[in-house]
């Protein structure tokens, strides 16, 4: 699915063809209502902990925290971000930068902390970026003018 210096790091955190950790999810309140592409994602890529591919840092990006319960997806399903007034559905947290990363039900990637940005417009190719530590043609989330500003 992903480029190949990618899908290497997902395999290294205990990615293998044929991966279906669906049980953890469908458990978890609220969690038929995320879009489809997430699920399938998360049922084959969640649970894991994926090293990002950065020299001089140890970053990783944990999988693992939508299946034990960090997030309320009702708390996602009913209020839409401060920033461009969407709603949007956790994927993972990034420990390097202290961020969520989640998603909108288009596909767009977003690292939500202190200062969001839009990581991709595209779901695969902002979680390529973020594995990869690229954070090229990125947008910022503007307080004042309320829109994301490409940096």
């Amino acid at each position: 699915m992903f480029i190949k210096e990618v899908q290497d790091q997902f395999i290294k955190a205990g990615w293998y063809e044929g991966r279906n950790v669906k049980r953890n999810f469908d458990k978890i309140k609220n969690f038929n209502k995320i879009p489809v592409f997430l699920k399938d994602f998360l049922y084959e890529y969640g649970n894991l902990e994926v090293k990002t591919l950065i020299d001089n840092a140890a970053g990783l990006l944990d999988f693992k925290v939508v299946a034990k319960g960090r997030y309320s997806i009702a708390n996602y399903l009913t209020t839409p971000r401060y920033y461009g007034n969407v709603y949007t559905f956790p994927i993972a947290y990034y420990h390097l930068d202290f961020v969520d990363i989640e998603c909108d039900s288009q596909g767009r990637v977003y690292l939500a902390g202190e200062f969001p940005c839009m990581v991709s417009n595209d779901f695969k190719t902002g979680i390529e970026k973020i594995v990869m530590e690229d954070y090229t043609d990125i947008f910022h989330w503007d307080p004042e003018t309320n829109e994301w500003l490409q940096e």
